[in-house]
């Protein structure tokens, strides 16, 4: 199965009423983990990266390591750029071969957000690129740990999205998927969120395009299905595989003797820890068809 769009992956998504998991993956093992998590589990799967998964020549080995796992995946597979600050990493990211990027000006005015979003939209569709904006702004539950940390985001309060704004802005702004703010946060919650579903049916039966949440990892499980059932098509988690990948690694370094040894031995038990992660959302979500 080749490399698909992300619009492609999300319309089937919210015409079937599952949402796709989108997971950060930071390194090539992350990646291979995620999409073989995904073949076992017949289900298809967005690979993300962050700015700091990008510095400098970073951008080439991760887009040329997540685009081989793709070409070889027996899955539908989607690349993209999570959390966008800037235009140009759009295009740089697009250039590299990603299928869908995310540009995030949602801590900016209304026409603000509008306006670099269909900047955004008017290069990328030229070149195949799906895009997603968001609307409203979901916060960080801790600026310390999880997405917040990652990307340097300094936004910790939520600002619910208005359903009033919605087709206006999915219009103007010319997005492919609307992340929207419903009452989740990136991070490490400190108690468990409540979410807005009753805002949700609001914004969905006004959207045009399909629906993603963020900040999922954390969130209880019931509140994801409802979440999904009143229109979710795509669920992002990133501090779930993070913490699972790196309690593990601290677990096993502490237990060694001896740090001199082989690196892929190390990494053994947290790729088996972010597997479980995986397959757990997956199901979770409803994208498995094993």
């Amino acid at each position: 199965m080749s490399l698909i769009s992300l619009k492609e992956m999300l319309q089937d998504a919210r015409q079937q009423g599952y949402a796709v998991p989108m997971f950060d993956v930071s390194n090539a093992t992350m990646i291979r983990a995620a999409v073989e998590t995904a073949e076992e589990e017949n289900s298809p799967v967005i690979l993300a990266a962050i700015e700091p998964d990008l510095i400098g020549s970073m951008i080439h080995y991760w887009s040329e390591a997540a685009r081989l796992a793709a070409f070889r995946a027996k899955v539908p597979v989607a690349i993209m750029l999570d959390h966008a600050a800037s235009v140009e990493l759009t295009e740089r990211c697009a250039d590299a071969g990603f299928s869908g990027v995310m540009i995030d000006a949602s801590n900016r005015s209304f026409e603000e957000n509008a306006a670099i979003t269909r900047t955004v939209s008017e290069r990328m569709h030229r070149r195949g690129v799906s895009v997603e904006a968001e609307l409203g702004h979901v916060g960080d539950a801790s600026a310390a740990t999880g997405e917040g940390a990652l990307t340097g985001s300094r936004h910790a309060q939520s600002v619910y999205t208005d359903p009033d704004k919605v087709a206006e802005f999915i219009e103007r702004s010319g997005c492919d998927a609307l992340a929207v703010s419903i009452g989740t946060a990136h991070g490490v919650y400190a108690k468990a969120p409540t979410l807005r579903i009753d805002l949700l049916k609001e914004i969905n039966a006004v959207s045009a395009v399909p629906l993603v949440l963020h900040g999922g990892s954390g969130t209880p499980e019931e509140q994801l299905r409802a979440a999904i059932a009143a229109g979710i098509a795509k669920i992002n988690i990133c501090s779930e595989v993070m913490q699972a990948w790196h309690q593990t690694m601290l677990e096993v370094l502490q237990a060694a003797p001896s740090l001199s040894f082989w690196d892929a031995t190390a990494c053994v038990a947290p790729e088996r820890a972010i597997r479980a992660v995986m397959c757990a959302k997956i199901r979770l979500f409803g994208s498995s068809r094993a």
